[in-house]
């Protein structure tokens, strides 16, 4: 790991190293901040029964979640990970939708507990996913770059472990950004076969399909992007053990 962060030491110019370092602080400090005004909107929301409650932690919860996951893959290429080459732009644009993140967040809570404007609630639901797939996407392109900078002196088990995080990240934004134009309004029992909403336990088949639309496409397509990302792979390892041999 040494002689890979020295080798992109030195492709990188003295003004991009001191800019990498500068972008690392200001995109710290902006998730940090997301995470916590995300929570301090939380003390805002009128709750007035035990399921407002809920709604407003479980929602929040899973904001917390991706943006910690996001957080903790993307400083790696700050720290252990170096990229060389231009991804300031990425992470400046990143950046910028991470510190708006809870904005939605409070509008999504506050217009489904005490609703008063269907049309802002969809704005917001459209920028939440639109948020959720910069960040997501980010993680996949900053994979997708170390990989083929460093594949050949990185060791095989972080490869792997990188790109296949890489492949399912970047697929889960594209999910969410597909996402983000879906109408609000329209329900998992509109979008699906009659058959499929009868075994769904309820609430499920009442939820919009924007969400639904997240963890059925992970089921559906992230997670066997990542298996056959994971088989590709071994392939590769396996066609390379041959030719050495």
């Amino acid at each position: 790991m040494t002689e890979e962060k020295s080798e992109a030491v030195e492709k990188e110019s003295l003004h991009h190293r001191a800019e990498r370092h500068g972008i690392y602080v200001i995109i710290d400090a902006v998730f940090g901040l997301s995470l916590g005004l995300g929570a301090f909107s939380l003390t805002e929301l009128p709750i007035a029964e035990p399921q407002d409650l809920f709604l407003a932690i479980g929602f929040f919860g899973f904001s917390y979640f991706v943006i910690f996951m996001s957080w903790m893959s993307i400083r790696v290429y700050f720290e252990d990970y170096i990229i060389y080459g231009d991804i300031n732009t990425i992470l400046f644009v990143t950046g910028f939708f991470i510190a708006i993140m809870p904005i939605p967040i409070r509008i999504i809570l506050m217009q489904v507990i005490e609703p008063t404007s269907p049309a802002i609630l969809e704005a917001a639901f459209t920028l939440y996913p639109i948020c959720l797939a910069a960040v997501t996407l980010t993680m996949g392109i900053m994979s997708f770059a170390f990989s083929k900078q460093s594949w050949k002196i990185i060791s095989w088990k972080d490869f792997v472990h990188l790109l296949t995080e890489g492949v399912g990240a970047f697929v889960m934004g594209i999910i969410f950004l597909v996402s983000a134009f879906i109408p609000y309004e329209n329900q998992i029992k509109d979008m699906l076969d009659p058959g499929i909403i009868q075994i769904l336990p309820p609430p499920i088949p009442d939820i919009s399909f924007k969400l639904g639309f997240w963890f059925i496409g992970g089921i559906i397509l992230a997670l066997p992007a990542l298996i056959i990302s994971k088989i590709i792979i071994e392939h590769k390892r396996l066609s390379m053990q041959t030719k050495v041999s």
